[in-house]
């Protein structure tokens, strides 16, 4: 199977559409998603009604963000940003007019395992909703080891909007793969390899707001088809960035503060 696996789309609905086109033409036949489905963009019903239908047929397990955690109120929003507060703010009052949205905000776990060995998580396995990032080795060690205890292979994850990637196989321990994305059509001609006894610890990068120099949204495929070598393909695609900037500031611009709708658009 080819499961399409990406995060951290913060309700900009283009880059979404993006993400789930290039997916399809790569034959993707599933779907991972490591959570912040909403806050900061300006269209977080029709990002839910994007996936929706997925997890309705079965066919995309997810876990919640730290966004879809303020927003139900699972977690404090203290030292958010004014960016954060008040556009969960004017998402929540929308959610929670639509049942069928907030039935899905509130069905996201903080971690699930697809396929008996493929894990996901907003930030951490270890500590759940602790919004640690994972950005140095010594961190991964502690996930990999959740991971091995677990009975896991892989195991992704969102919240810092950068892909990365460290491996730990039993010949040289733990490694930080190369993760250049492939941003032309076609396929990733150097994906990250992943043997049967091999663990991967990776972040998906983001769909709505990358770090990328270009801006461009990000997601990976993990092609499990040969169960002795697993492949996980890394991608950057095009998407009308200019009309999601102009979109948020018109959509934005009339339910926060000015300023605030205008730092979201510079953010994309």
């Amino acid at each position: 199977m080819r499961f399409l696996v990406f995060g951290d789309v913060h309700a900009n609905v283009l880059a979404l559409d993006a993400v789930l086109e290039a997916g399809h033409a790569r034959g993707t036949d599933a779907f991972l998603f490591v959570g912040d489905l909403i806050g900061y963009g300006p269209n977080p019903l029709e990002c839910i009604e994007r996936l929706l239908p997925l997890v309705q047929r079965s066919n995309m397990a997810w876990v919640a963000g730290n966004h879809e955690l303020a927003l139900r109120g699972d977690i404090a929003m203290d030292g958010y940003s004014p960016e954060a507060v008040q556009t969960l703010e004017w998402t929540r009052k929308l959610v929670d007019s639509k049942p069928w949205a907030k039935n899905f905000i509130d069905s996201g776990y903080l971690t699930t395992c697809a396929n008996d060995t493929i894990w996901l998580t907003h930030d951490s396995l270890v500590a759940p909703s602790s919004g640690a990032y994972h950005r140095w080795p010594q961190n991964a060690k502690s996930e990999l080891a959740c991971l091995r205890h677990n009975g896991g292979r892989i195991c992704f994850y969102g919240h810092t909007h950068t892909m990365r990637a460290e491996v730990c196989d039993d010949e040289q321990g733990i490694m930080l793969a190369p993760m250049t994305p492939h941003e032309s059509d076609g396929m990733d001609e150097n994906p990250i390899k992943l043997r049967r006894a091999d663990l991967g610890w990776i972040g998906t990068g983001s769909v709505g707001f990358p770090t990328n120099p270009q801006r461009h949204p990000e997601f990976l495929i993990l092609d499990e088809t040969n169960a002795r070598q697993w492949q996980v393909e890394k991608y950057a695609v095009e998407y009308p960035r200019e009309e999601a900037r102009e979109r948020t500031r018109t959509i934005l611009g009339s339910v926060c503060d000015k300023v605030v709708a205008e730092q979201i658009a510079r953010w994309l």
